[in-house]
């Protein structure tokens, strides 16, 4: 697991926070829950289940805070938690207005040539 646990993990460091904590919440009843399982296969369908919310711990604190005690949940109750949780960030481009002064003979050149194709289209 990653030391600088925060809000940007790898989806690996994520499911072993995860893990982590439920194993101290459930004991052994959370290992106990995989018997039988193969663990590659629970951890890539966990994986599969959480996708980018895996990469965020503030999502994975909302659900497991909402955890109850009483059984471990599945990959699919656990997104359900985490669907209701804070946002994901994403990382989106942000479109900012920075315009460039234009030099006056070029917006002079460009008027002209707008002049010239109007006179095109309305003679």
């Amino acid at each position: 697991m990653s030391s600088s646990l925060k809000n940007e993990l790898t989806p690996d460091d994520g499911l072993d926070y995860v893990f982590a904590r439920m194993s101290a919440i459930y004991g052994s009843a959370f290992s106990r829950h995989w018997d039988g399982i193969d663990p590659i296969l629970i951890r890539q369908e966990w994986k599969r289940q959480l996708g980018v919310f895996l990469t965020n711990q503030a999502s994975l604190d909302y659900a497991i805070d909402r955890l109850g005690g009483d059984f471990v949940p599945s990959a699919i109750k656990f997104r359900e938690f985490c669907n209701a949780g804070p946002a994901v960030p994403r990382d989106e481009l942000q479109i900012t207005n920075d315009p460039k002064p234009v030099a006056p003979e070029v917006v002079a050149e460009a008027k002209r040539k707008l002049a010239e194709l109007r006179s095109r289209w309305t003679n």
